[in-house]
């Protein structure tokens, strides 16, 4: 799947995407345009292109597929 799939979508298509994306993004604090943003929007792209038309479907199938890294401390805080 890729972006050049959205070439066919509707109007509405692509607000879908968009909107599920923005969600997933916003309630992960993740930056659409990292590498995990990118993974998630090919993955919405998917989803509707295979008929997935809600925007909480979608969203609950990117938090299983699409999770994002795990934070990062520093070894200070470990104790090491």
């Amino acid at each position: 799947m890729s972006r050049f799939e959205l070439c066919s979508f509707t109007d509405d298509d692509i607000e879908l995407v968009t909107s599920a994306v923005g969600r997933w993004s916003d309630r992960n604090h993740v930056d659409v345009k990292s590498e995990h943003g990118q993974a998630a929007l090919t993955q919405a792209i998917a989803l509707v292109n295979s008929g997935m038309r809600l925007p909480e479907d979608i969203v609950a199938r990117l938090d299983e597929v699409c999770a994002p890294p795990a934070p990062e401390y520093p070894k200070s805080l470990f104790g090491e």
